[in-house]
């Protein structure tokens, strides 16, 4: 590694040391350090991973070391200026007392069951016959005009699947403990190996783990480590089983047969040399978001010009749902409708090439290497606050917005298209929570309203009195409801 990237990796690491001294170790209920994290890992970590194993990535073949040191650079300032702003936040919010809240504290205790797995069944089924959620193309290949990439499933199963997956693993931990929590991680694994896509098992992870610890659930050490193996061997069948059978095997539309088969024929060869290799180069490649990054730079630094923030606005405008504009795809062009494709033709790079924009490497597009320092800046002020006011409470609707925070921090990779589309889905689980909440709370006031049984009394809570059929009840006889009450013979 050159002097650059030692520079830029020391920077990153002090960012790190900074915030996990403020947050306490607390990582798994902190969404904004999780944010951190997933910067560290594809602009840092990465650059540690190509040197221990160079020439394995395809994309360092479109730059030269040179570009890639004048980037690191850059974007581990901006780290570390997120960092900064973010922690002062997170500084700030332990000086203040914690806000009292009387009621609906129990977090996701009381979400039931059975509703969860009704509405995640659906998109479980699609998924697996190839109607849901799918993998991602690179934005020429996403043109295409594919039939089965489209549909209400398709679109619901690519926001929704997931973080329904987390939520129902930790409503799981959370009623029966973190003694399940390697079983209920290997269920996920099982069931969303079907989508070929290794992020979905990773995120679903990582969400409960969130939920858990949001609660004061932490696992021990050995747990952890199952968690790792757990995961890795999921995220590792999916990589044998594209070597063995090819990634189509995972196209829209293929059926559920045909993908067991192949992760079948992917697990049984996962020993062999071509598994092992397409496994390693898989690891090393798909973390590397400092490859874009340093093309785009290297762009603006010649006669590239920033794009401002237009894409921003195509990127809003795509958040209209498909039933409610159903042209919205057929009017606008691939660029306006991908914020890769519009940076890719910006600035001269492949369309054709599924490239890791990462959020920091699409930013430097938009006002040059000064506006990604001060959109970093700004960026730690709005993580932070937020966070800050969903972690205020442990009500459920609270609970819930901070998962989605953090399903946001682990799109890290995909772009602020990516983040946005996101944050749709929160605010729409966020919306469903608080009608949930607000339908249990107005039960509750009708069950304990005077005049009712088991209402009040004087102020007290009218105690409920329930008997065995056939028993009876405080000396006197069970008269049913409705029925006069009969008289009592004397003599």
């Amino acid at each position: 590694m050159t002097v650059a990237v030692w520079a830029g990796l020391t920077i990153q690491a002090a960012a790190l040391i900074w915030v996990h001294t403020l947050v306490r170790g607390e990582w798994g209920r902190r969404p904004g350090a999780l944010m951190l994290a997933a910067a560290v890992v594809f602009h840092g970590v990465t650059e540690v991973m190509q040197a221990m194993w160079p020439g394995r990535n395809f994309f360092r073949t479109y730059v030269d070391q040179q570009l890639i040191d004048n980037w690191i650079l850059l974007v581990s300032v901006a780290i570390a200026c997120y960092a900064v702003t973010y922690g002062s936040v997170v500084m700030h919010s332990r000086r203040r007392k914690p806000a009292a809240h009387a009621h609906d504290e129990a977090g996701l205790a009381r979400l039931r069951l059975p509703w969860l797995l009704l509405l995640v069944l659906p998109l479980l089924v699609a998924t697996g016959q190839g109607k849901g959620a799918l993998q991602p193309l690179a934005p020429v290949a996403a043109e295409s005009d594919i039939p089965e990439r489209g549909g209400v499933l398709v679109d619901l199963a690519g926001e929704f699947l997931v973080p329904v997956v987390g939520v129902i693993g930790a409503v799981i931990l959370v009623r029966w403990g973190m003694r399940w929590l390697v079983p209920v991680l290997a269920v996920q694994g099982v069931l969303l190996a079907l989508a070929g896509t290794r992020a979905m098992i990773v995120f679903a992870a990582v969400l409960t783990l969130i939920g858990a610890a949001l609660h004061g659930l932490r696992p021990s050490r050995r747990q952890v480590a199952l968690v790792v193996v757990v995961v890795a061997a999921f995220t590792a069948l999916i990589s044998s089983t594209r070597a063995v059978a090819g990634r189509e095997v995972f196209d829209a539309g293929a059926g559920s047969g045909q993908r067991v088969e192949a992760l079948l024929d992917g697990a049984t060869s996962i020993h062999t040399a071509e598994s092992r290799e397409a496994i390693t180069n898989d690891v090393i490649y798909r973390f590397d978001g400092n490859t874009f990054g340093a093309l785009v730079f290297d762009s603006l630094r010649g006669a590239g010009q920033p794009i401002g923030l237009e894409t921003i606005g195509n990127n809003l405008a795509m958040l209209v749902p498909s039933f409610l504009s159903p042209e919205k795809l057929q009017n606008r062009s691939l660029e306006q409708r991908s914020e890769e494709a519009y940076i890719d033709s910006a600035h001269g790079l492949s369309q054709y090439v599924d490239w890791l924009p990462t959020i920091l490497g699409s930013v430097v597009a938009y006002y040059g290497p000064v506006g990604l320092l001060l959109i970093a800046l700004l960026l730690g002020l709005a993580f932070g606050a937020v966070e800050v006011f969903a972690l205020r409470s442990m009500s459920t609707v609270r609970v819930v917005f901070a998962m989605g925070l953090g399903q946001c921090a682990l799109q890290y990779g995909s772009g602020p298209q990516t983040v946005i589309t996101t944050l749709r889905m929160v605010v729409v689980l966020v919306l469903l929570m608080a009608a949930v909440a607000w339908l249990r709370r107005h039960q509750a006031a009708r069950t304990t309203a005077p005049g009712r049984l088991g209402g009040t009394v004087g102020g007290r809570q009218r105690p409920r009195h329930r008997a065995a059929p056939g028993r009876r009840m405080q000396g006197r006889p069970l008269v049913r409801v409705g029925e006069p009450a009969r008289p009592r013979w004397t003599g």
